[in-house]
């Protein structure tokens, strides 16, 4: 396998650089993964990055390190990239990082003056996504050898950094009065989604916003009840999944969209779990821990919303295996003359 060090110094010093500013972002974020339970997957994203551009060295060396046949057969059969998309890529590439550069500092000084918060962290996670697309882009216009590459190879070797670029915008929290939007939209679809469930089946109940009136007490659909963690969670799994099974932009995006999905859906199931239990049993039993070969899970509301995600990556493992599925069938054979 071709190794880094055959690339050329400028690409080099680019990819140090960029691993200096990651391990700072990852300094940043560390403060909200430790912090916020929803983002706790946060410690594992660096890992699935390193295995993500590991997976993908193969697919990027050879079109920076390409062999010495698979060059003379590329320069005989590629026709020559157009002059004009390739200084339209080049501009967008010069404003991506100059920018991503700017909005990292910014972030990064702010963050030194107010401590961690949410505006600084975003803004270095967006300055970080801008300065590797751009940076890839900008610094593989040459091979090991120090010949051009072609327009079609520094965009295929930008695109398999996507996933190492977006990924941190997600595990970084979002603005509070964006979650709380969204936690609120889904809070009341779940009740709701609860409260028609439970009439139609005949069970005496009453909906007061998000509180769900019983007859031995009042539940309430809250925070972490609306699927909000959950989908969170999801979201990194069905990116993750989506960039290391499939090369389909369709196919990807499905992921993402299916995620979120199983998300609320298996939400929905917890919650009429929990309804009921708490139907059957009050709503001081939602505190009562579960206990398996005499470990404690926790209380029946956490360990629920563990069985949630658990099921969640389940069926997203399960539709990338029906997305690989491969079809073969035999071709008739002609008709003798």
């Amino acid at each position: 396998m071709p190794s880094f060090f055959q690339l050329p110094k400028s690409t080099q010093y680019a990819a140090w650089a960029l691993l200096g500013f990651m391990l700072f972002l990852i300094y940043d974020q560390y403060h909200w993964w430790q912090l916020r339970d929803e983002y706790a997957f946060g410690f594992i994203v660096p890992f699935f990055v390193g295995y993500v551009i590991f997976d993908r060295w193969p697919r990027i060396s050879a079109v920076l390190i390409p062999a010495a046949e698979a060059e003379a057969s590329t320069a005989r059969t590629e026709p020559a990239s157009s002059r004009r998309w390739s200084i339209f890529y080049t501009v967008i590439a010069v404003l991506m990082l100059t920018g991503g550069v700017f909005c990292f500092g910014l972030g990064a000084v702010y963050r030194g003056v107010e401590g961690s918060n949410l505006i600084s962290s975003n803004m270095i996670a967006f300055g970080f996504a801008n300065m590797i697309l751009g940076g890839v882009f900008l610094y593989t216009d040459e091979t090991a050898d120090n010949k051009p590459v072609s327009l079609k190879g520094r965009l295929i070797v930008t695109s398999l950094f996507l996933f190492p670029a977006v990924i941190w915008m997600l595990s970084v929290p979002m603005f509070n009065a964006v979650q709380h939007a969204i936690s609120t939209f889904l809070m009341n679809k779940v009740a709701i989604i609860v409260f028609q469930t439970f009439d139609v089946l005949g069970f005496a109940i009453i909906q007061e916003g998000s509180i769900l009136k019983l007859p031995n007490g009042d539940v309430g659909v809250e925070d972490a009840c609306s699927g909000i963690r959950s989908l969170t969670a999801c979201l990194f799994a069905g990116s993750f999944l989506g960039a290391v099974y499939f090369e389909q932009l369709w196919k990807k995006v499905f992921m993402v969209g299916t995620a979120m999905l199983f998300a609320f859906i298996n939400n929905i199931f917890r919650s009429l779990f929990l309804t009921g239990w708490a139907y059957g049993k009050g709503p001081d039993a939602l505190n009562s821990h579960v206990e398996i070969l005499g470990f404690d899970l926790g209380n029946v509301h956490d360990f629920t919303g563990w069985v949630v995600l658990g099921m969640t990556v389940v069926c997203l493992l399960l539709c990338v295996q029906l997305f690989s599925i491969r079809f073969e069938y035999d071709e008739p054979e002609p008709a003798a003359a």
